[in-house]
Parts: structure tokens; sequence; C-alpha cells
């Protein structure tokens, strides 16, 4: 989900093929939506229709549900529990107001628990369009509750990773403390799309680079059952696995795929190209679109964060590391499948807006929530690649953003930004039928506003 602003710190298509035993259907379609960037470049909002009325959602690969903020919403401060104006909680003025096609869900609640917040409320059935693809009677949670997690321009959000880990409840929940608890599966947005056969079952992001002095810009693109309009490299493929970290009580008692996890060969930096160290420790990790930061093993932060010219410094408080603005970005490139995914300098210094720059590489090891210690990728690697989210064949593909089909929004250079020693792959994206990473990012803001 969202991140909220890091600013308390102390001082085109490609041909598609199917597996056996797929369905085919006509109303298969795709669509590409573009995307708003706020917060400076850390926030990624969508269009989404509910009802009848549109409303801007965060867009979320490390949560699934889809929820927005009703009218008349209570804000609590999450730290004394005390209700606080609408407004502190920083989502837009646009809120649900009930229509004709909502129908509330029997015996069923919302409720969700992130890092730095929670939100609870109605869980709904609710006709939902995203770009031209509509779904009718689609469960959503309608938030009569929330702590301050809008940007300014969001009203809620748009959840994309796996049903498992959706945030509904019996009716008679009454602890949230538990949200992480107790839950009711049901078919995210994306699921119910592809099983009604009107989209194919993946999605895919390509994020823009936004110029560091603008809080909202153009964001890039979500597409659903195809690929972006931007140039890029080859496909690499990597499965999408069970995260090891998860407890079965996290999963109804079942063993299910959750976040967008795979294992990743390792790491790459150095001071410049022609002096890098490699880290080939494997580790798993899953990708958070809702998330800036991206935390990672320890031995590969520490080390990438002392290579910023002048060096970054570490805050034991917030965990986070603090670099100069104008500091020089060390080369850093993550290895997934025997591919080199380099990140461009600049997505590696996160200014706030109030002028205090912080590194988007955080230790996994320095935070927790929910009582583990999980490894997220998260914006800064996801606005130097295409990233294909495929639930039909539960696997990622990455491929190098070469640049945007306008002829520039996001493009990325060689060295810092480039990929190299692409695997041998297919650009033939196959398909066949088949929690927390807003929760961590919320975390990270919860932990540089302490």
């Amino acid at each position: 989900m969202r991140v909220l602003p890091l600013c308390t710190i102390a001082a085109g298509s490609i041909a598609l093929s199917r597996a056996n035993g797929s369905p085919l259907n006509r109303r298969d379609s795709s669509t590409t939506i573009p995307l708003v960037a706020t917060q400076f470049g850390t926030v990624f909002d969508v269009p989404v229709t509910i009802g009848n009325q549109t409303f801007q959602l965060l867009v979320d690969t490390g949560s699934s549900d889809t929820y927005v903020m009703n009218t008349g919403f209570t804000c609590i401060n999450g730290t004394s529990n005390l209700v606080i104006p609408q407004a502190d909680c920083l989502y837009s003025n646009k809120t649900y107001h009930t229509s004709s096609t909502y129908r509330p869900v029997q015996n069923e609640m919302f409720g969700i628990q992130y890092g730095a917040g929670l939100a609870s409320g109605i869980l709904a059935y609710e006709d939902v369009k995203v770009g031209g693809i509509a779904v009718q009677s689609q469960k959503i949670g309608i938030a009569n509750i929330s702590n301050p997690m809008g940007d300014g321009v969001n009203s809620g959000l748009l959840g994309l990773a796996y049903p498992s880990i959706t945030s509904a409840h019996p009716a008679n929940h009454t602890s949230n403390e538990t949200y992480w608890f107790d839950r009711l599966p049901y078919n995210p947005l994306l699921y119910t799309m592809h099983k009604k056969g009107i989209v194919e079952p993946y999605f895919s992001l390509a994020l823009a680079h936004t110029p560091q002095n603008e809080s909202t810009a153009f964001g890039g693109y979500l597409t659903l059952g195809g690929l972006p309009p931007v140039n890029h490299s080859e496909f690499t493929t990597v499965p999408v696995e069970f995260t090891k970290n998860i407890p079965l009580n996290y999963t109804s008692g079942k063993r299910a795929r959750t976040y967008w996890s795979t294992t990743l060969t390792g790491g790459i930096y150095g001071s410049s190209m022609n002096n890098l160290t490699t880290n080939l420790t494997p580790f798993q990790a899953f990708i958070d679109s809702g998330n800036y930061i991206s935390f990672l093993p320890s031995a590969i932060v520490d080390s990438v964060n002392s290579l910023f010219s002048p060096p970054a410094t570490y805050d034991a408080a917030s965990g986070m590391y603090i670099v100069d603005c104008s500091a020089k970005a060390p080369q850093f490139g993550l290895i997934i499948n025997n591919a080199t995914f380099w990140h461009n300098g600049e997505d590696l210094i996160y200014q706030t807006s109030e002028g205090v720059c912080v590194s988007s590489l955080a230790s996994s090891e320095s935070v927790s929530i929910g009582g583990l210690t999980l490894n997220i990728i998260g914006v800064p690697f996801l606005k130097n690649v295409v990233a294909v989210f495929d639930f039909g064949n539960n696997e990622m593909r990455f491929a190098k953003l070469l640049e945007f089909g306008d002829g520039g929004l996001g493009g990325v250079g060689a060295g810092n930004g480039s990929v190299s020693s692409t695997s041998a792959g297919s650009s033939m994206l196959s398909t066949s039928t088949p929690w927390i990473g807003f929760g961590m990012a919320l975390f990270a803001s919860m932990v540089l506003s302490s």
C-alpha cells in the first residue's frame, strides 16, 4: 500500500502461448492505464472506478485487497489511538458514497494491519472498473477507520498479490491486533477478471523516473493482461515461491503463495564499473510496488551504503542510512537467474519534502513486521525494469526498461540502470489457467518518523 512521506528524520505487444489445459476465451483482453507518481516519485496511483465514482488508488503488489475510504471515515492516530481530523489521514477528499450496485457481504468484515497502521470497515460487493475492464460484484473493502496512510491524492489501494492474504474476517472479529490471522480468503480483483474470462492471468508494471523536485508527475503504466508501451530488453523468468518465513496461521492454516517472492542469486556493487564486488549468497525476497525502500540482507546493504561518496551514515533510531543529497551513488545491481539488473544511481537516493536525503536501501534484519523479517525489493528496482507478474503460471518476468514509448520519461542509460548477462529466455509470454508489502513501506515511514 501507500508509503507515507519520509520527512521527519532528525538532522508493443508480445505473442502469447498457453500451457496445456488452459481454456481460450475470446473475451480475454488487455488494458494499459497511465499512473500518477506522488510524494516525489515514491508512490504510484491508478484511477479505479468503484460503483459510479472514480478514485485514485495506490498500486500495491505487496498486498491483495482493493479498498476505498468511506465518506465520514474516522482517522485514528496510530500511536495514541485518539481520533484526529480526517485531513490528517492524508487521503483525497474524494471518498466512497453508497451506489446502486453496492451490496454488503454478510457475516464478514474488512480489516488489514500494516507496519504503521490499519484500515478496517465493511466488506462489500461493488462494480469495479480499471481502464476499460469492468467486473460486477467484486468483493472489496470500504474502510470506516484508518490510520494516516494517504498521499494527498489517493483514496485507498489496489492490491495485486495472492488471494491467501486477502483481509476478510468473520463479522464477530473484534481485535484489530489479529488482522494477520482469521482470514477468509477471496479472489482479488485481477483473479476475478481472469476467472470471468475478460483478462489474461498476468499484469505488468513500468514505473517512470520523476524529477526529484516534482511532487506529482507521470508515473508510468500498469497493464492488465499485457505489456506496457515501453521499450525493453529480453525477459528473464523466475518462479513465484512460497514465502519461507510466513507461518501457516497467516494463511488460514494452508500452505499457499502470498507475496510475489523469488530467490535471487545475489547482488553486485562497487564504486565504479571497474571496481565491482559480487555477493553470491542467495536470498529470497518479494517485489513490492508499494514500498520505496528496498529491505535487503545487511551484508549487501551495508556494503553498498558505504560506497556513496561521501559515505552514507547509519541512523540507529530509524534503521536507515542518511546520505548527502548531492552524493555520488555507487554502482548496484541485483542478480536474478543469472541476469544482473542495475539500478540507476538516482534511485538509490530519496530526497524528502524537507530536503533530507536517505539511501533507498535498508537492512531487512533491522526491521520486522508481525514478528517476521522479510527481504523486500521495492520501487528503486521497479523503476529500472518492466516487471510481469503472472499468476497463471506462478512466475515473474523482468526485462531492462530502455525508455518509455513517448521517447523519454523514465528511460535509463548504461551503467547504473542496465542489465547484463541475460540468460537465454523466450520473449513469448506463456499463460495458463490455474501482504504486507505496503505494511513494510509504512513500517519504513513509521521508523523514520519515530
